[in-house]
């Protein structure tokens, strides 16, 4: 009986090892020494763990994740430099768009290691399922102060709801999405923060538009004025 079940056993640990990276390394050290280091990779030895492989659902909305992150950057610095000219003039509204830039490129940067970090490489021209089937309009930076924080506000929902649904992907519990660590980084360095940006933002519309009703029929000049000055203030 004991020699049976150590016959399986080895089977196990044989039919395990074809697909290990120490087999890799043994078929390499066994061949001719004349042809030892033809290959610059040894398959297998990478960091890739789990479900989670280029082809699979998670990997990818993770890159086209990384790839919204870079797109939403770009559009905040032009509505920075928009309301940075000598027409506009409003400093803390560029101050605005400035740190909201500032901060979705360095959430692309981190998704970008952290597609390394698992063996993947980033693909920049990845897109979403969900991207795909939304009605993508192009983002316009020329708005007038309530649109253009309206327009961020709707952003970051945006960025949000991506985060819930490649949460959701990788804690199914399916062979082939589920995903814990990816659960994990995306509720610690995304959601939490997704949840303050879009309460503050919310803050920033609702306020402007009581300035704005206050002064209806006014020249509303002073009102903008002083929204500006309070977000440069308190950014």
């Amino acid at each position: 009986m004991k020699a049976v079940l150590a016959l399986c056993l080895l089977a196990v640990s044989g039919a395990l090892a074809a697909d290990s990276c120490y087999h890799n390394v043994e078929i390499d050290c066994s061949q001719v020494s004349n042809s030892l280091g033809k290959r610059v990779t040894i398959p297998r030895c990478n960091a890739k763990y789990g479900e989670y492989t280029s082809h699979g659902n998670v990997a990818k909305e993770l890159q086209a994740y990384g790839n919204l992150h870079l797109r939403r950057s770009f559009e905040y610095l032009l509505s920075s430099a928009f309301y940075n000219n000598y027409q506009t003039n409003r400093a803390g509204f560029s101050k605005l768009f400035k740190k909201l830039s500032d901060e979705a490129w360095e959430k692309t940067i981190d998704i970008i290691k952290h597609v390394t970090m698992r063996g993947d490489e980033m693909d920049f021209n990845q897109r979403s399922s969900q991207e795909l089937k939304a009605d993508n309009k192009t983002y316009t930076v020329e708005l007038h102060e309530l649109q253009a924080l309206a327009k961020a506000l709707d952003t970051q929902k945006e960025l949000a709801e991506r985060a819930f649904y490649i949460h959701r992907e990788a804690t199914r519990n399916s062979q082939h999405l589920h995903d814990p660590e990816i659960a994990q980084y995306l509720e610690e360095e995304f959601i939490e923060d997704h949840a303050k940006k879009i309460r503050d933002l919310a803050g920033h519309t609702n306020d402007l538009k009581k300035f704005i009703t206050a002064n209806s029929g006014q020249d509303l000049s002073l009102a903008l004025y002083l929204f500006d000055e309070y977000l440069q203030k308190t950014l």
